[in-house]
């Protein structure tokens, strides 16, 4: 029985020896910054004064004056924030005619 153990461990021992990778060498850091190069500029001196544009020498026409409501109104229709209600002689119609339908 002895005999038995002793092969067996040394079986393992033979195969755990033999399982071993080696072990692999830290990946080396293979970036390379690049050069640095001295770029030179060439800025001019003196700033070009802005060109007078002479075809738009008019100003402009004031906007209309409009008042806060007039404006909050033409804003909400622009934006499609408005709603048509009907009038209360529409609901009454539209709610008798359902009642004269179902019975």
């Amino acid at each position: 029985m002895r005999k038995i153990a002793l092969i067996a461990l040394a079986g393992a021992l033979a195969l755990s020896a033999c399982g071993k990778k080696q072990e692999e060498a830290p990946a080396a850091n293979n970036l390379v910054e690049p050069p640095v190069e001295n770029v030179i500029i060439d800025e001019p001196d003196t700033v070009p004064e802005p060109s007078q544009n002479v075809t738009n020498t008019a100003p402009a026409a004031p906007p209309p004056a409009v008042s806060e409501d007039q404006q909050m109104l033409d804003d909400a229709a622009a934006t499609g924030m408005t709603s048509r209600l009907p009038s209360q002689a529409d609901a009454d119609r539209h709610a008798d005619e359902a009642s004269n339908a179902g019975g």
